[in-house]
């Protein structure tokens, strides 16, 4: 299998039209018909992470984030001559490692939606954007915000920031990984009574919690950690042969007083 051959596999399951308009699925960096080694599999193309999968003998990495959404204006060793982005395209060019992303085409699949629902143990009802947008909505089953967020800690290995009551019983509940945003607007229009998301402003928040609707907020990367191992599942019932690593990442932040993870 190539390259080339790889990125089709993935997107025949997450397709490239269910992207946004300014996304960037699929291959950003490297030579298609290049022949795939091993493939490592993260949730962010950093420099950091192009050198584990190189050093790991993969000369494939597939992430969710793409490397990046505006192409980099200059492509250098060190992110402080250039850009995150500028250092990734370089180091991935110079090792040899092309750089495959599922984005936006897989937060809104039906694989990622039940992924949610599955690591909290509850049931899913649908989507928060009928018919085929994003976010998952979940039974809470009449589990206070307490018990809810405590299952969500377990779930994403981060100590979340909540909003609202620790005893109130909850009924619907909305999951959106990565940032809230709109979808906010969303949940509340819906009768939803919590949503869980990767990060939200502060203004979204004190709308949603004047309005009756609790938030849990587990951080951006957190939300979407656990899209690496999809993406290997993904990877390896297509080509049962091909030698898959999920790469470590853990987070990029912690709570105060709780040490680095």
């Amino acid at each position: 299998m190539n390259v080339s051959e790889l990125e089709q596999l993935l997107l025949a399951r997450f397709p490239a039209e269910d992207a946004e308009s300014w996304d960037r699925p699929g291959l950003l960096v490297g030579n298609p018909r290049d022949e795939v080694l091993a493939v490592a599999c993260a949730l962010d193309p950093t420099p950091q992470a192009i050198r584990r999968a190189a050093a790991a003998g993969a000369n494939v990495l597939v992430t969710h984030h793409p490397a990046f959404l505006d192409a980099p204006a200059r492509m250098t060793p060190e992110a402080t001559t250039s850009s995150q982005a500028g250092a990734a395209v370089f180091e991935a060019a110079r090792l040899g490692v092309s750089l495959i992303a599922m984005h936006t085409n897989l937060d809104r699949n039906e694989a990622a939606l039940d992924l949610q629902a599955s690591l909290l143990y509850l049931v899913r009802m649908g989507r928060l954007v009928e018919p085929d947008g994003y976010g998952a909505l979940l039974d809470a089953g009449g589990m206070t915000l307490d018990e809810l967020a405590k299952r969500v800690a377990a779930a994403y290995g981060c100590t979340p920031t909540v909003w609202g009551e620790d005893s109130r019983k909850l009924g619907v509940v909305a999951v959106c990984s990565g940032s809230l945003g709109s979808l906010g607007e969303v949940a509340r229009m819906r009768g939803v009574d919590c949503v869980i998301a990767g990060e939200a402003g502060y203004h979204r928040l004190l709308e949603l919690g004047c309005a009756g609707v609790a938030a849990i907020l587990v951080g951006h990367d957190a939300s979407e950690r656990p899209y690496a191992g999809l993406l290997a599942d993904t990877i390896r019932a297509g080509a049962p042969d091909t030698r898959i690593q999920i790469l470590d990442e853990g987070l990029r932040w912690h709570a105060f007083g709780t040490g680095s993870e």
